[in-house]
């Protein structure tokens, strides 16, 4: 027989603390029940006293030592929002209908010799014997977890959930129901209250999706729906779910998920897509703009150079020397601002995407012989222009009125950089890959090194001081790409630039 204060004995007799065990399970196995318990325990009996405790309890209270002897009341309290419950829950435990109270929660336990504090699950219960098991968990750790997570998903506008298959309704987080604006209830909602929120434009998607998942095929896709808020109002959300176990025949144990609102980035979407779609219609309609006036601005530039050029090549009085400059001035400067109206009206063609090209078989021969002569009155004092062209007749496939654009504007920069000396303009064939060269060189100032890469850039200029608006280089080099060509360039400072235009492979020299 065990005596009632034997530390192994957990029902000793109620009749006297001397007396004999009359516990069956008293001794060793006890000792391994207790110590297997995932929660703390202590025993004490009708009059407070404390005549066991398992190694977690000791633990959480933090105290080394066996405080079997020691009232409970002078070893720990527990209070809840400033109230100290143990009093009023032995009370309630002297009622014959209570054998158990829980206590509420947020509850707190403090032990007093060691002054740690916890949040605490658990139960007061009354023995057969009359004595009482203060069973308990610490959730300290649980609660500051649940806390910051609460705290994250309620920022980031993110809703736990998960589906219960034996009810066959959904649990949501309860902060979903507030942000909606809608009833929370019990914190579950079935299928059709659900889908009677979602959009009818997604509710098949989303339901489909639902049964799928529901039916053993596990679906881990994102899926985006609108909701019903509370006011009336649609909010998009984004849903992603997954299983959690299976069971024996492979359906889901438990399907889990999170739903997060989208609205932020919907709006941001649409007001940048609105914005692209101004950005694309101004773009068109600047596009229009040019291209229809286009002939509006050449109709009188090419009545103001006709005329120019039938008061240069009239019989004009030799004495009139004055009206024969002036005159030339106004050719010139007509012709820069017919260059400028054809570049920006490029510009706008290519931005816009409808650059076109007539591919045909030409004459390159013929083509730089009609620049040269173009160009050949209007050298300015001291730089001639030669024209360098092979024997026989050579041809290429290629939109010969862009690549005269091209060929004369580069004769054009030529002509500006170059103070003495010549421009030799030419054409050939390379013997080993068939493709046709054509080349502007000149004396003039050169491109310094670092500036040769930028120079193809749009409104890049390398004297600031000289004529043009920057966008020639940039054009020829589109309308060359186009045509599935190259241009390039070699300089020297001081000593000259030489431009040379590749076209593909398909020439043939006559």
């Amino acid at each position: 027989m065990r005596a009632a204060n034997d530390p192994n004995c957990v029902n000793p007799d109620p009749s006297d603390r001397k007396g004999a065990c009359r516990c069956p399970g008293a001794g060793y196995y006890s000792d391994l029940m207790l110590e297997a318990m995932q929660t703390g325990a202590i025993f004490f009996d009708c009059d407070g006293i404390i005549y066991r405790t398992n190694t977690l309890a000791r633990q959480d209270l933090r105290v080394a030592d066996d405080p079997a002897g020691v009232g409970i009341a002078d070893l720990l309290s527990v209070f809840c929002n400033g109230d100290d419950l143990l009093p009023g829950l032995l009370r309630a435990l002297e009622e014959p209908e209570n054998a158990q109270v829980k206590l509420p929660a947020g509850t707190i336990m403090r032990c007093l010799a060691s002054n740690a504090q916890f949040f605490v699950s658990g139960c007061i219960t009354r023995l057969e014997c009359g004595r009482r098991l203060l069973s308990f968990r610490n959730i300290m750790d649980e609660i500051t977890r649940e806390r910051i997570l609460s705290m994250v998903l309620a920022r980031t506008k993110i809703f736990p959930w998960f589906y219960d298959l034996d009810q066959d309704r959904m649990l949501i987080d309860a902060h979903w129901f507030s942000y909606l604006g809608i009833p929370a209830g019990d914190g579950t909602i079935t299928q059709e209250q659900f889908f009677a929120r979602v959009h009818p434009d997604e509710r098949e998607m989303l339901a489909e999706a639902l049964r799928v998942q529901l039916t053993s095929q596990e679906v881990q896709d994102t899926f985006s729906y609108r909701l019903l808020r509370g006011d009336g109002t649609w909010e998009w959300f984004s849903e992603q779910s997954m299983y959690l176990g299976r069971t024996e025949d492979g359906s889901p144990y438990r399907v889990v998920g999170v739903c997060q609102s989208i609205q932020e980035h919907k709006t941001t979407e649409e007001t940048l897509r609105l914005a692209r779609d101004k950005a694309q219609e101004s773009e068109r309609l600047k596009s229009a703009f040019l291209a229809n006036m286009s002939h509006e601005i050449r109709t009188p530039l090419n009545a103001i150079v006709g005329f120019s050029n039938l008061l240069i090549g009239g019989e004009v009085d030799p004495r009139d020397e004055e009206v024969r400059e002036y005159s030339a001035l106004i050719s010139r400067n007509c012709d820069y601002l017919i260059t400028l109206v054809t570049d920006i009206l490029d510009l706008s063609r290519m931005e816009s995407g409808s650059m076109n090209y007539c591919v045909g078989s030409h004459s390159m021969n013929r083509l730089l012989r009609d620049i040269y002569d173009k160009f050949a009155e209007r050298m300015p004092e001291g730089v001639q222009i030669r024209l360098r062209l092979p024997k026989g007749d050579l041809r290429a496939e290629t939109d010969d009125i862009r690549l005269r654009q091209v060929m004369e504007n580069l004769v054009g920069n030529a002509v500006k950089f170059t103070r003495k000396g010549h421009i030799e303009l030419g054409c050939s064939r390379d013997a080993r890959s068939g493709a046709v060269r054509l080349f502007v060189a000149d004396t003039g100032l050169g491109i310094p090194r670092d500036e040769r890469e930028r120079i193809f850039d749009r409104f890049y200029k390398i004297d600031a001081f000289k004529q043009g608006a920057g966008l020639g280089l940039s054009v020829c080099k589109t309308i060359v790409e186009g045509m599935g060509g190259r241009i390039d360039v070699a300089s020297r400072p001081g000593r000259g630039s030489r431009f040379t235009v590749t076209l593909p492979a398909s020439a043939s020299e006559a």
